[in-house]
Order: structure tokens, then C-alpha cells, then sequence
């Protein structure tokens, strides 16, 4: 993991595909108690409550991967 700071002083934090999906994996433990291989098969399956405020930021999470590359968590 790389952290720099933007010319407003904000922190900027680049990861490796390997390290974002490892955050992926802990905010899904954290969230919901499961794999983020679960919580993908559950999402695609419409298992879950997408009016759930952690489905939504988790599913944005996988959306958004890294550098705007879908993760593979």
C-alpha cells in the first residue's frame, strides 16, 4: 500500500489488486459474517436486502475494485 498526499492535503491510498482484495474480504467479515465470495454469490442471487445500508456500500466496494477495475473479491 502507497500513501501520498493530493496537493490539498488529502490522503491518497493506492493498493495492489492482492491488498484491495483483502480490505474487500474484511469489510465484508465485518459487515456481515461472511466471505465476499458468499456475499457476491448471495448479491447475484437476490439474497440479500439491498435497502441494507452495508449491502450497498459493499456491493459499491466491488464495483469499484481498484484503479476503476471491477475486484475479484
Amino acid at each position: 500500500m502507497n500513501v501520498t498526499k493530493t496537493p490539498g492535503g488529502a490522503d491518497f491510498i493506492e493498493m495492489t489488486p492482492e491488498e484491495y482484495a483483502e480490505y474487500v474480504e474484511r469489510q465484508v467479515q465485518r459487515a456481515l459474517g461472511m466471505s465476499s465470495t458468499e456475499f457476491r454469490r448471495a448479491y447475484l442471487a437476490g439474497e440479500l436486502d439491498e435497502a441494507n445500508p452495508s449491502v450497498s456500500e459493499l456491493v459499491g466496494l466491488l464495483r469499484i475494485g481498484q484503479n476503476g477495475q471491477a475486484s475479484e473479491a
